[in-house]
């Protein structure tokens, strides 16, 4: 998957590089409340993958019928996404999201899950870190 305006950021004291990336979809009307539930409550996916990506975090945002989705990570986007799809907690999170959002989207190949993906992902403006004199204190 190629995304545009994706960054490295050297700041994590091990200095591997770090990427964010950050994707949007829109909810139905009424169904927030569900929708902040089921983003809040499923269990975490294992965070390496095989060959050692690193999924650092997650944040989920939302506002009003729009949910944002960030994700920090060390390593290959592509082969992280893949990783994430195939962990069973996901799976299931995704399949409980889909009656709930505004736009129906096909998370059944991999080949549609990356169409997702590449439609719902933000482009990447800045980011703006502290360097290492003030990181260091």
């Amino acid at each position: 998957m190629r995304l545009l305006g994706v960054h490295p950021i050297t700041t994590t004291p091990w200095e591997h590089p770090m990427q964010r990336y950050a994707l949007t979809f829109r909810v139905k009307p009424g169904s927030q409340e569900k929708v902040k539930q089921l983003l809040a409550d499923y269990d975490p996916p294992q965070w390496r993958t095989e060959d050692g990506a690193l999924l650092l975090g997650t944040s989920i945002f939302m506002k009003d019928d729009v949910v944002v989705r960030f994700v920090e990570v060390e390593g290959n986007i592509g082969r992280i996404m893949a990783h994430l799809s195939k962990q069973p907690s996901i799976q299931q999170l995704e399949r409980d999201l889909d009656e709930h959002l505004l736009e129906p989207r096909d998370m059944s190949t991999p080949q549609s899950a990356r169409a997702f993906f590449q439609t719902a992902m933000m482009e990447h403006v800045t980011t703006r870190v502290a360097d290492a004199e003030v990181l260091a204190g």
